[in-house]
């Protein structure tokens, strides 16, 4: 299933406050095409540590510890095996295995779905999880070492990560619509750093790659977010369908890559500009649509000098979206970048005849 960007907006994920049905209603006002369910980290329930978690063999959801020591630890790690090969095999539904969620896990998906079905202009969906390396990097073994360091701890991040992904796009695509699933991954910003001594490329390219397959497999269109800087190219590689970068913050570093967009863009790939700066208050109400607009229209411009390509090309191949989640924004923030994101859409539509 393919899906053109259009410069329709989505958001990442996580709102302030802690009405869902709240969060929700302004959601499908903001971004009618291409909705997103929300996440409120004020409920420690929604933490990205913890919301998808459950499932994992030895999980201790306090601490954020996976303990292989438990006396119990090998008979779930056999349970959880069983239960993916059962899934893998056809012997098993997703919907009825350990990889599918209850409503009160993830409350703000079952709500957007309900309110799917009153409406009409939708064009996709889109959910999100935790990535698989931010996870098996933040949760921790009893001695303190990230479990991705661990070669079986790390494998059944992943496959945990992967299936529960699968779930979500099954569970939404019921909409009959195309579903993108966007893995949050913000500890690929230290990536190549002192941050993480001995974690190869590959080894991460390959993480993202199972989850990505496990997506594509269902139906999905797998997408990444990551909220700094990263080795763009990794990720290009990984043959993700979308990629969504902060693009208010980070834009020249991304842009570095413009060359590899080319085949990206010919294959269906579709950039994500995180144009809204969610992560800096200031400058966020500081922010005008007008000057929003001339910052992705001179990198779209650019891209499409670049690669000799029509800007409208690009143009087609793109989204727009807040820098990152607002989380942690106080609500009359949060209304502001969810009243600029449509006014820039709308405007940069204009400009391309989109």
């Amino acid at each position: 299933m393919s899906l053109e960007g259009r410069l329709s907006t989505t958001l990442i994920g996580s709102f302030p406050g802690q009405d869902h049905q709240k969060a929700v209603e302004y959601i499908l006002k903001a971004c009618p095409e291409i909705p997103c369910w929300p996440q409120l980290p004020s409920y420690p329930q929604e933490g990205m540590l913890v919301q998808f978690s459950r499932g994992l063999p030895g999980f201790d959801s306090v601490n954020l510890v996976i303990n292989p020591e438990l006396p119990s630890f090998e008979e779930e790690m056999l349970a959880f095996y069983e239960e993916y090969l059962a899934v893998k095999e056809g012997r098993k539904a997703l919907s009825e295995s350990l990889f599918s969620q209850e409503e009160d896990e993830v409350p703000g998906l079952f709500l957007l779905a309900r309110a799917l079905e009153q409406v009409h202009s939708l064009r996709a969906i889109k959910g999100q999880i935790t990535g698989p390396f931010t996870l098996a990097t933040s949760l921790k073994t009893p001695s303190g070492q990230p479990v991705f360091y661990d070669d079986t701890l790390r494998d059944i991040v992943n496959k945990l990560v992967a299936m529960r992904a699968a779930w979500q796009v099954e569970f939404l695509k019921k909409q009959g619509l195309p579903v993108v699933i966007f893995l949050d991954e913000p500890a690929l910003a230290g990536f190549g750093s002192s941050a993480f001594v001995g974690v190869s490329r590959q080894e991460v390219k390959t993480l993202l790659m199972e989850v990505a397959e496990e997506i594509k497999a269902y139906g999905g269109l797998p997408g990444i977010h990551v909220c700094a800087n990263t080795e763009w190219d990794l990720l290009i590689e990984a043959k993700l369908a979308v990629i969504n970068f902060d693009a208010f913050d980070y834009l020249e570093r991304f842009l570095l890559y413009t060359p590899l967009l080319k085949d990206f863009l010919r294959d269906g790939g579709l950039i994500a500009w995180g144009i809204v700066p969610t992560l800096k208050p200031q400058a966020l109400l500081a922010s005008t649509s007008e000057g929003l607009v001339q910052k992705v229209t001179q990198a779209l411009e650019k891209i499409a000098q670049e690669i000799d390509i029509p800007p409208e090309e690009v143009a087609r191949h793109s989204l727009l979206t807040p820098s990152c989640g607002m989380g942690t924004l106080e609500e009359n923030l949060a209304l502001k970048a969810l009243d600029l994101l449509p006014q820039v859409s709308q405007k940069l539509r204009e400009r391309y005849g989109l």
